[in-house]
């Protein structure tokens, strides 16, 4: 990669079902904390970029709000509608361009101003309105469908699902940030309520009210940062295909694509061995064992036999989603800048009582879009 980025400040509010704050202050909160974390005065910020999504704000234009609470007040802004992993992307080239020093990036969502489910009945209305909206088609049940089809592609059973919740609950237990702070066992996931077959309540995350920002800035102000940092290797995103039906959807392709980029340009030849941690967008359970293929963390169709051997535990030979990830804390938009924000925290030894020890190489994901559409990853170093 032309040119060194790295992230110098982040902050994260406490996940939670009903954070009673206003939503331009928990924006504000977040924004000023990762500046203080950088070092980096108001007057010295270059540049913000925001991802949020004006459906499921229930507004229009919902960053011309909250811009300001953000830190864009006379700055050079710009924005995503997409998850808040795309914003750091957006604000990453940015920043390579040579026009900015430096990019503070915000994220966030309240799900609790969605009264009664309203979440899924939004969603359906980003769908195609001739022929995908009329079948109730949403979030859940478009996930259902894909899962549905992973699971007779290569065998993957329920249990294998359940094993994913219970790994990252557990862990989630550790991250006094996380929204669900509990443990689940294998059989609570396994009898939990059956929601869109084969999806059952546990197997899929809770929604949160959360928000997260962080900083990047360039090589040569990011060497002199006074705090440690998390050097970007790599990173690279990719979208599939709108319509369900034109692909196979057992095969996350666009994030094999993303992360093959990812991967080009830090050097990563071998995941599993050169990385020491993954904080990955588990937006259902069976989501995450298709990521582990996807990812190149173990081959096409064989990611419960790794999951079996505790591959992907906290102490095993990669640990994924060491937070607790999407199953403990899920503010829709921010979950991807989250989950680069712990990886972040990993290499420079931040993330407390989920710290992974002698963290130096981490992996981010993030994913937006049904069936998981659109898709971007992260290389994180401890070192440039």
């Amino acid at each position: 990669m032309s040119g060194h980025i790295a992230i110098t400040g982040i902050a994260q509010s406490k996940c939670s079902t009903n954070n009673k704050k206003a939503l331009a202050d928990l924006i504000f909160d977040v924004s000023s904390e990762a500046l203080a974390d950088a070092h980096l005065n108001i007057e010295e910020l270059e540049s913000v970029t925001l991802a949020a999504h004006d459906m499921m704000d229930g507004r229009a234009i919902t960053t011309m709000l909250n811009a300001a609470p953000a830190g864009a007040y006379l700055k050079d802004e710009i924005r995503v509608a997409e998850d808040g992993a795309f914003a750091l992307i957006m604000a990453c080239l940015r920043v390579l361009s040579g026009h900015f020093t430096n990019s503070l990036v915000v994220s966030w969502y309240r799900s609790s101003e969605c009264a009664d489910n309203t979440f899924h009945t939004v969603a359906n209305l980003s769908y195609d309105p001739f022929f995908y909206r009329p079948f109730a088609l949403n979030d859940v049940t478009a996930h259902a469908i894909q899962a549905q089809r992973y699971i007779y592609k290569y065998g993957i059973s329920e249990r294998h699902a359940a094993q994913v919740v219970k790994k990252n609950r557990s862990n989630g237990v550790n991250n006094v940030l996380a929204h669900l702070r509990s443990k689940v066992t294998t059989e609570e996931v396994l009898k939990s309520d059956p929601i869109s077959y084969p999806l059952k309540a546990l197997d899929l995350p809770p929604l949160s009210d959360g928000a997260c920002a962080v900083v990047i800035t360039g090589s040569k102000h990011a060497t002199a940062a006074k705090n440690k940092r998390a050097w970007i290797k790599g990173f690279g995103w990719s979208n599939d295909t709108y319509y369900s039906g034109d692909k196979e959807l057992a095969n996350l392709e666009s994030l094999s694509l993303a992360a093959n980029k990812a991967y080009q340009m830090a050097g990563i030849t071998d995941p599993l061995k050169q990385l020491d941690v993954a904080e990955i967008h588990d937006i259902t359970s069976y989501h995450e064992l298709m990521e582990y293929e996807a990812l190149g963390f173990c081959p096409r169709g064989e990611a419960g036999k790794y999951l079996e051997r505790g591959s992907f535990e906290i102490n095993g030979e990669l640990p994924v989603n060491p937070s607790g990830g999407c199953f403990s804390s899920n503010p829709y938009t921010a979950t991807g800048l989250i989950r680069a924000a712990e990886a972040a925290l990993q290499v420079m030894n931040r993330a407390g009582g989920h710290q992974i020890a002698g963290a130096r190489t981490a992996l981010a994901h993030g994913t937006s879009g049904f069936c998981a559409q659109s898709n971007c990853v992260f290389i994180l170093s401890a070192n440039i």
